[in-house]
């Protein structure tokens, strides 16, 4: 009788662990994207990652052709792309001064020179906001100077300007 009652415990337990899904065991974990970067940016061929302590933009680690390719993570009806060149001192543009602005109807990339005023992106550092899908990734990057005689603000002059205007 002892032996009946352990197998049918022990049968009604197997069964109850099979009924438990592996989500059930493991729950996945849901990864929290900033506010500031809720999809992946590449350009170049190079992710923007966000850098420990700054919560305001990812970054592009190296600098980029002025005609690099920027890729999103799925496809957008419109993917719009506002760059602002970013000064010595960290401000963002001139007052008056406006952005180049891209334009793509229905894709996932578009190359950095197609701006709607048909003027590459000068050697320089850039704050852009990538408009796809309802969101908007903010990206810092450098576009590649061949001279070395430009002279591009440090990250840091730039995360202390954009903390400054809160």
């Amino acid at each position: 009788m002892k032996s009946f009652i352990l197998l049918t415990l022990l049968s009604i337990s197997c069964l109850h662990a099979q009924d438990i899904s592996e989500e059930e065991i493991n729950p996945p974990v849901k990864v929290e994207r900033p506010i500031l970067y809720p999809f992946d940016v590449t350009i170049g061929g190079q992710k923007a990652v966000m850098q420990e302590g700054n919560i305001l933009f990812a970054v592009i680690e190296n600098p980029v052709k002025p005609d690099a390719l920027l890729e999103i993570e799925t496809e957008a009806p419109m993917l719009i792309i506002n760059a602002f060149e970013v000064k010595e001192n960290g401000e963002v543009m001139a007052p008056g001064q406006q952005p180049a602005i891209i334009f793509a109807r229905t894709t996932k990339s578009t190359k950095l020179d197609a701006t709607m005023d048909k003027k590459p992106l000068k050697p320089g550092r850039y704050l852009i906001n990538v408009v796809a899908n309802g969101a908007t990734s903010r990206v810092v990057f450098v576009v590649d100077d061949k001279s070395g005689k430009l002279k591009i603000p440090s990250l840091k002059s730039l995360v202390d300007y954009l903390k400054s205007k809160g």
